[in-house]
């Protein structure tokens, strides 16, 4: 809540209040705004007098003279009104509210009741081109998904590879000493090497400095030494 001390306090507190009442645009018009108006929305035109007396009817009226008819009008005054300003306003649908120095606002007529009461508005509709914008980024985050999707879908058959070439290794380890020959060591080594070497690549793979095309291009490398040591120990990849 807004102190008001000056009469730029008060016209900043109506700001205030009216951004409240629903009127999103609600502004100060500035120094020699016509008709006396000092608070100015969209559909509503406000006036603003910081007097320690009663507004008397003239400015009311002067307020309800220079409005657009499908404007709502409002009048803010720290010293209060006289009986006729107050009649005048009730006639003409002026909405009253009383301004005091610690910032409270009061109201004063059935029409600042009615403003104070109204069902806040609907927001209006985005742009065309903010909902276009925001069709075309749930687009790209689809996209987005979908290449990471297929990624992790190849990464995954890599591994998969990888552990049968290692089931197969363990099988083979079992075999008596006197069944291993010179090259089924070798076969051996090998593709322990070059699974161990896939697996390296799948975890390059997963850093978050790494782009798409960057991961693309390491599960293929892991796919192809995964794929080569399968077949140096005769399995079907």
């Amino acid at each position: 809540m807004r102190t008001i001390r000056t009469w730029q306090d008060a016209e900043l507190a109506a700001v205030d209040h009216m951004l409240g009442l629903g009127f999103t645009d609600a502004r100060v018009t500035g120094a020699g705004a016509d008709g006396g108006i000092d608070v100015i929305a969209r559909d509503a035109v406000a006036q603003v007098k910081h007097y320690s007396q009663p507004i008397g009817v003239g400015p009311v009226r002067e307020l309800r003279g220079v409005a657009d008819a499908q404007q709502h009008l409002l009048f803010y005054a720290s010293g209060g009104y006289t009986a006729a300003a107050r009649q005048f306003a009730d006639d003409r649908g002026v909405a009253l509210f009383s301004l005091q120095e610690s910032g409270h606002i009061t109201v004063l007529n059935e029409a600042a009741t009615r403003l104070s009461t109204r069902p806040a508005p609907a927001p209006a509709p985005a742009p065309a081109w903010s909902r276009a914008a925001a069709w075309n980024g749930q687009a790209v985050n689809l996209r987005v998904s979908q290449r990471a999707a297929e990624l992790e879908a190849q990464r995954q058959t890599v591994l998969r590879l990888i552990a049968r070439v290692r089931a197969h290794t363990s099988e083979l380890h079992a075999l008596p000493s006197n069944r291993y020959t010179k090259d089924r060591i070798k076969a051996l080594k090998a593709a322990h090497q070059l699974t161990a070497r896939a697996e390296v690549l799948l975890r390059k793979s997963q850093a978050e400095y790494q782009t798409h095309g960057g991961r693309k291009r390491l599960i293929a490398l892991a796919d192809e030494k995964a794929r080569e040591a399968a077949l140096k120990l005769g399995i079907r990849a």
